[in-house]
C-alpha cells in the first residue's frame, strides 16, 4: 500500500523511537526506501541533542533560586489569603448595609443575616493566614542568621 509524504512524517517520531507497530515500521520502510524527501526528514530527526555542561557554581545557583522561590510561594500564598480574606468580609459587611432590612407588610423582619457570620469567618480566616505569614517571615529570618 502506498502511503503519502504527509502520513510517513506524521509516523516518522514513532518509527525513529521504535514505539509504532511493525506494521507501521514496515509501511514507513517501504516508502523511505522510495522516497529521498522523507528519508531527510528522518535524518533531521537523527540529530544527537548533547547534555549541556553545567558547572556546580551554576547547580548551586539554581538550587538557591529554587528555595527562595518555595519559600516566596508560601509567602505569597498566605499573603494573598489575608488579601482575600479581608476583601470578603468587607463585602459582606458593606452588603449586609447595602440590602437592608426591610419590615413586610405581614410584620415580618426580613435582613441577609447570613452575611455577619460569614463576614466574620472571613475574619477568622484573615486572621489565621495573618499568623501563618508571620510564622513563615519569622522562620525565614532564622534560617537566615
Amino acid at each position: 500500500m502506498k502511503l503519502s509524504c504527509e502520513v510517513i512524517k506524521d509516523l516518522l517520531p514513532l518509527y525513529y523511537d521504535k514505539v509504532c507497530s511493525k506494521d507501521s515500521s514496515l509501511l514507513v520502510e517501504e516508502h523511505l526506501a522510495d522516497c529521498p524527501q522523507c528519508r531527510d526528514e528522518l535524518q533531521k530527526l537523527n540529530v544527537n541533542l548533547e547534555s549541556p555542561a553545567i558547572s556546580n557554581q551554576e547547580v548551586k545557583l539554581m538550587e538557591n533560586i529554587s528555595a527562595k522561590w518555595k519559600k516566596d510561594k508560601r509567602v505569597s500564598f498566605t499573603r494573598g489569603a489575608m488579601l482575600i480574606s479581608a476583601l470578603a468580609a468587607i463585602i459582606c459587611f458593606v452588603s449586609y448595609n447595602i440590602i437592608g432590612a426591610k419590615l413586610l407588610p405581614d410584620g415580618t423582619l426580613v435582613e441577609p443575616f447570613a452575611l455577619i457570620p460569614i463576614g466574620y469567618l472571613f475574619i477568622l480566616f484573615f486572621i489565621i493566614s495573618l499568623v501563618f505569614n508571620l510564622i513563615f517571615l519569622v522562620i525565614a529570618k532564622l534560617k537566615k542568621k
